[in-house]
């Protein structure tokens, strides 16, 4: 993979309605222009299957947009690095925040073209930056872009999950995504997966894990009838448990009193033993406790395990089995308030 992350401007959009649909957005960056193709449909497997899964994040915060924001125009390379986009290790967004939709279907504002649509027309009305993490593709001099027509073609593809794929290459902190950052300091964020990806994959290549949960595939003429959809399947560790919260920065010096909420969304008593905490180094913090149906635990750090930095950070909770169960994230701006307790 060329992984990495295109910084510019949105200009223009087209749809490619073939058998492969993509939405086409033209970027331009320090005057070069780019085509970045996003999929609103897989090209594999049965018709049935091909749905894919999104959301639209309208207030994102995290430390790898604060990154991001530090960059110039134009072309970064940043794979194997954790400043990409990882949709399980990055904390941006919970798993059953998505939904799958179609690609095309009558009626307004219900199909995945007019969602993704509708958020490149308010990133070019209001000359936002956009920030396009994906594969880069190109040049290609001996052809102009099929398109829009600038020479030589090139630009960004694989906006969307690249790993827990059981049939291609996969990787860690290389999954694509789309952010638009408006002029009111808002930034907004466009996730997509298809359906055939694990949301538990290892540590090493991002490949899924064997003896992970899975959701089964959802047939595009049942969407509608049956709501919500899961996309997480109903005995997966995402159900379990949930960070409402955490104090990042106490008052004083003490890193001991670095906290954690976490709040039991389930029907039964939950045995925190072996269960643990990671911080965005992966450094570990042992839980012990249990958590009644309906209540909140507060984990005080040691000191000695996972770190909370004021800068920004991801905190993820894991079961016994190091199947990842939440995990929410912070930016540089929600860590400066000393004393402030963050809530998710």
């Amino acid at each position: 993979m060329n992984y990495g992350v295109l910084k510019g401007y949105a200009k223009d959009f087209r749809r490619d309605d073939d058998d492969d649909p993509h939405s086409e957005l033209l970027m331009v960056a320090k005057g070069d222009k780019h085509r970045i193709a996003i999929n609103v449909r897989s090209s594999r497997g049965p018709e049935s299957q091909r749905l894919v899964e999104y959301v639209i994040l309208d207030d994102v915060k995290h430390p790898l947009l604060d990154h991001a924001r530090t960059l110039g125009e134009g072309w970064t390379p940043m794979g194997g690095t954790n400043q990409g986009v990882d949709y399980i290790r990055s904390n941006l967004f919970r798993a059953t925040d998505m939904k799958p939709l179609p690609h095309t279907q009558s009626g307004p504002d219900n199909d995945l073209f007019e969602k993704v649509e509708d958020l490149i027309q308010h990133a070019i009305s209001a000359n936002a930056p956009v920030y396009a993490f994906g594969d880069k593709w190109g040049p290609e001099p001996s052809k102009p872009d099929q398109y829009f027509g600038f020479g030589p073609g090139n630009g960004v593809h694989k906006i969307h999950m690249n790993q827990g794929d059981r049939e291609n290459a996969n990787a860690k902190y290389q999954d694509g995504a789309l952010f638009v950052e408006y002029p009111s300091g808002r930034t907004s964020g466009l996730f997509m997966k298809f359906q055939n990806q694990a949301w538990h994959t290892d540590e090493t290549h991002g490949n899924p894990l064997a003896d992970a949960p899975n959701a089964l595939p959802i047939v595009p003429a049942l969407v509608g009838a049956i709501a919500p959809w899961r996309v997480v399947p109903k005995e997966s560790p995402y159900h379990l448990a949930r960070i409402v919260g955490a104090l990042v920065n106490p008052q004083g010096t003490d890193e001991a009193h670095e906290m954690v909420t976490i709040y039991n969304t389930s029907s039964a008593v939950i045995n925190l033993k072996g269960w643990k905490i990671l911080d965005a180094h992966d450094r570990e913090e042992p839980l012990s406790g249990t958590v009644h149906p309906g209540h909140a635990l507060n984990i005080v750090f040691t000191g000695h395990g996972a770190r909370l930095p004021n800068i920004g950070g991801t905190i993820t909770l894991l079961d016994p089995r190091g199947l990842k169960v939440d995990g929410v994230s912070y930016s540089r701006k929600d860590g400066r308030h000393e004393g402030g307790a963050i809530t998710f």
